[in-house]
């Protein structure tokens, strides 16, 4: 759906009555404004020019509304291809963020991922949040203090509970012989837990039923919004034999704080 409008030389949100002119297509709109759904813009044929659109609800809107209206619904054109589309923000400095509502196949998400050069996505998770279970806050991933050791995770990515493994310790071969499994309790991790102890508790172990690995395998950055006053930045840390999948909380206020305080020039 389409927020925004040509109205004689203006950009207009839709009211009653109105008529507009398309900033993608440059093809004539009408204003809905009923009862039911979000106030948009619509072709008159009923079919949208930009074919990775969907439903505007009013989770996408309150998103928006944090930004400056000249940021929201920028076109962006491929000038080999002709193809364009309308990035939900695009801020002064080159970020792009994309708000979204439904479900993407993994295909869909990387063309995306493509098209825009510096992509984040925010992804309304409450429709699913039951899905998701925190499993345990953990120290820092990416803490140098744990550059010698590996989380243990499963095939996916994911773990159940927080185990370690060191990497100085040779691999024994032998089912027979378990490797050694270490703990914050253990004193070769004294200081990742001191730091650990000191530190917000931020980082997340986390299951996911009938999870959707298009966001789990995206090469933008993704964060899902469960409805509070936190994203949750899904994570990964790069280790052999798996990666390890984690969730980083970013404070909803930091998050925009960040990306609404750009100058336009």
């Amino acid at each position: 759906m389409i927020r925004y409008a040509n109205v004689d030389g203006q950009l207009r949100e839709p009211d009653k009555g109105l008529k507009g002119i398309c900033p993608g297509c440059n093809k004539s709109l009408t204003a809905k404004c009923g009862p039911i759904k979000i106030h948009h813009w619509a072709h008159e044929r009923g079919s949208d020019c930009d074919h990775w659109w969907e439903p505007m609800t009013q989770w996408h809107l309150d998103w928006q509304n944090n930004f400056a209206p000249a940021w929201c619904e920028v076109i962006f054109r491929d000038e080999q291809s002709g193809e364009f589309h309308r990035a939900d923000i695009h801020t002064p400095k080159g970020v792009t963020i994309e708000f979204q509502h439904s479900t993407l196949s993994f295909e869909e998400l990387e063309s995306r991922n493509s098209f825009y050069k510096k992509l984040i996505w925010v992804v309304n998770a409450q429709p699913f949040k039951e899905q998701i279970t925190f499993i345990e806050a953990i120290p820092n991933p990416q803490s140098m203090l744990l550059a010698n050791f590996t989380f243990s995770v499963d095939a996916t990515g994911l773990a159940k509970f927080l185990q370690l493994y060191s990497k100085e310790e040779p691999r024994v071969y032998d089912p027979r012989i378990l490797p050694r499994i270490y703990s914050l309790n253990d004193p070769e991790l004294q200081e990742v837990a001191e730091e650990y102890e000191k530190g917000e508790k931020r980082y997340w172990l986390f299951s996911w039923k009938n999870k959707r690995s298009g966001w789990l395998e995206s090469s933008a950055p993704v964060l899902l919004d469960f409805g509070d006053e936190f994203l949750y930045w899904i994570k990964k840390r790069m280790q052999k034999p798996f990666p390890l999948l984690y969730l980083q909380e970013v404070k909803k206020n930091e998050f925009l704080a960040k990306y609404t305080n750009q100058p336009d020039s």
